[in-house]
């Protein structure tokens, strides 16, 4: 009866204890996250405003491009712009070999679609069709993210100058420019050229520098211009009222988030 007693207790114990470390665990997680500006909840689910679910998954790379006109935009993917009934049937089709661009949101329009440059797949063309399209459009940003293998890529160009860009893919593909404050805040590591990775154990309990970036890209896209998953919230709400014949918050510049 006593050994009985013992073990109980002494599994009690080791319970207790489980709970113990990874209490601490959250409770520094927490305290990480509050360091960089980040909510617990995550960016990808839940939207600023209304903290509800968003129900489209973000796009495995969407573009921002500042201040183009539709006519503009379809100009520069020479006419291989894709025709849709709506925001949600777009962002349902993103995969399509083809381009769709959102009505402006505070003067930013979202790209999205399999036509979009892929930096993972070949960076040195995707080097230059970004490079033509800043010179088609002025200023552009580009983003990229594979939450499966944490592939991430970054890109600001303006007139057709890159002035950063940052892709990893198992190694460092494009490091150009001198990294951003944006960049800095978010503890974003981008990595030099060859640098070894697998020389680097993660410890327990944390996450890799890939997996982390690749989490905060959309941070840094809000930071950089507009983030994608609020912009299209907004967007959503936009065509809601439109359709219920309610009047709409547009500007001169289209939609405005603010």
């Amino acid at each position: 009866m006593e050994l009985l007693v013992v073990t109980l207790l002494a599994s009690l114990s080791t319970v207790i204890g489980i709970l113990i470390f990874f209490m601490m665990l959250y409770r520094r997680e927490r305290r990480r996250r509050s360091a960089l500006g980040v909510t617990t909840a995550s960016p990808e689910l839940f939207t600023r405003g209304l903290r509800r679910p968003f129900p489209f998954p973000l796009p495995a790379r969407w573009m921002a491009v500042h201040g183009a006109s539709p006519e503009r935009i379809r100009a520069a993917f020479r006419g291989k712009v894709a025709v849709y009934s709506g925001w949600a049937d777009a962002l349902s089709r993103c995969r399509e070999r083809t381009v769709f661009v959102s009505p402006s949101v505070d003067g930013w329009s979202l790209l999205v679609g399999g036509d979009l440059p892929d930096v993972f797949q070949d960076v040195d063309r995707a080097f230059h069709r970004l490079r033509e399209l800043g010179d088609a459009l002025g200023t552009i940003q580009f983003f990229s993210a594979d939450r499966v293998l944490h592939s991430h890529a970054w890109v600001r160009i303006d007139q057709g100058h890159v002035t950063r860009a940052y892709a990893w893919a198992g190694s460092t593909l494009w490091n150009e420019g001198r990294v951003s404050l944006e960049e800095r805040l978010l503890g974003l590591r981008c990595r030099e050229y060859g640098e070894d990775v697998e020389s680097e154990p993660v410890p327990f309990g944390e996450v890799s520098p890939e997996s982390h970036n690749t989490d905060r890209i959309v941070l840094l896209a809000r930071k950089w211009s507009v983030d994608p998953l609020i912009a299209s919230e907004l967007i959503l709400l936009h065509e809601s009222a439109l359709e219920r014949g309610g009047r709409a918050a547009d500007s001169e510049d289209g939609i405005s988030g603010t």
